[in-house]
């Protein structure tokens, strides 16, 4: 069954099937934003049925409630929307917005059926319909269009601009500068297709399957069974036996060292980059975390350290503040642990700004680089992720 909110595209001479199979596989990357959308099957339904392995995260809160209530205020939870209903959607409506580097002008549109957008020159002016947004909005958003080719392979577009909050303005969307133009379709942005853009969409849904340019069995943003599978298995067995212990999900991943990698496979990990990229000059490295995790002292001393151990997986990052995140620190960096290694700068306060200060990677938006180290100190070798 089609999902409504996919919309179909409505400009056939935009969608020129020679040009996009002849240029598809030239592109490919992974959506740069993460960023998520509160309790979202109200913004994007789900034509998921009863026999598939999902229950939804909604059907979770009826026994796990307070982690609920603390995802929905998560990034995780709004990570992927329609552009029928999305937070920038006032800010597309009307916008023009000049691409400098190629010499055109996109015209955005709002209407009932999401955001299309048009370029002179382009297609004759017909307008081109951005169905997706990724991201919270919280530092960006970026709009997304699915197109058949007479492939069988998925095909998108992840569009040349993306609304940057702080910036409270549209520019062009990071790695599409300096992209060269072969065929029209790619004046509106990069041509994704096929396990790529598979795996954009895996990672700000829950379950979705691409079938030319619709979702079906849609569950937005990352829930509670994107780290929790079996829930539909969990739920029933849990039914049957309510003083069950964890039922159906005895092997937990995220309580051992491939909770690092579970994490990666949207975070991205040192496996998903080059080995020359993995430097600490490099910035664009500060916004992978788990790649710099594995990089520090921290996780290769103690072989213990995991994602959860500073941050509630249900939880925004943001909740906690400085304060919480240095008493983690101190937990292992303090007199009261025997042989631990203190700061001799300032032992107590300052963990944070010192050894994890918060790295620009786009003009109003940074990230705290969390290759935990002493600044200053030489790169040591990269170290290879052995949680896998």
């Amino acid at each position: 069954m089609e999902n409504p909110a996919a919309g179909k595209l409505r400009s056939p001479r935009v969608f020129a099937v020679v040009a996009i199979v002849a240029v598809a596989a030239m592109f490919g990357a992974w959506s740069m934003w993460g960023g998520t959308n509160p309790q979202s099957p109200t913004h994007l339904p789900s034509s998921n049925s009863d026999t598939k392995p999902f229950v939804g995260s909604a059907s979770c809160a009826e026994c796990h409630f307070e982690q609920f209530q603390d995802h929905s205020q998560s990034g995780h939870a709004r990570t992927f929307w329609s552009t029928r209903v999305f937070p920038k959607r006032e800010q597309f409506n009307g916008l023009t917005f000049d691409d400098r580097e190629r010499g055109k002008t996109f015209r955005y549109r709002v209407s009932e059926s999401g955001v299309d957008v048009s370029v002179p020159g382009v297609f004759g002016g017909d307008r081109f319909p951005l169905q997706f947004a990724f991201g919270s909005g919280e530092h960006a958003m970026t709009l997304m269009a699915l197109t058949p080719d007479g492939s069988g392979v998925p095909v998108g577009i992840e569009h040349r601009v993306t609304w940057f909050t702080g910036m409270d303005q549209a520019a062009l969307t990071p790695g599409q500068l300096g992209l060269k133009v072969q065929h029209e379709i790619e004046h509106f942005g990069r041509v994704i297709r096929g396990e790529t853009l598979e795996r954009c969409f895996g990672c700000h849904t829950t379950s979705c399957s691409i079938q030319g340019e619709t979702l079906v069995d849609l569950i937005p943003n990352v829930g509670c069974e994107s780290c929790h599978s079996g829930g539909a298995s969990h739920a029933t067995l849990m039914a049957d036996d309510p003083t069950a212990k964890d039922a159906g999900f005895e092997s937990r991943v995220w309580r051992t060292k491939k909770q690092i990698s579970a994490c990666a496979e949207c975070h991205r990990g040192v496996n998903n980059v080059k080995q020359s990229q993995i430097r600490r000059e490099n910035a664009k490295i500060v916004r992978y975390q788990p790649v710099g995790l594995v990089q520090s002292k921290c996780y290769v001393k103690s072989q213990r350290l995991l994602c959860s151990t500073c941050h509630d997986p249900h939880q925004h990052a943001a909740k906690r503040s400085t304060q919480d995140y240095e008493q983690k620190c101190l937990q292992c960096h303090s007199a009261d642990v025997p042989q631990a290694v203190r700061c001799g700068v300032s032992p107590n306060t300052g963990c944070i700004s010192c050894h994890m200060p918060r790295v620009e990677i786009h003009p109003t938006i940074s990230f705290h680089d969390h290759w935990i180290r002493i600044r200053g100190e030489a790169d040591p070798p990269a170290v290879e992720d052995e949680s896998e």
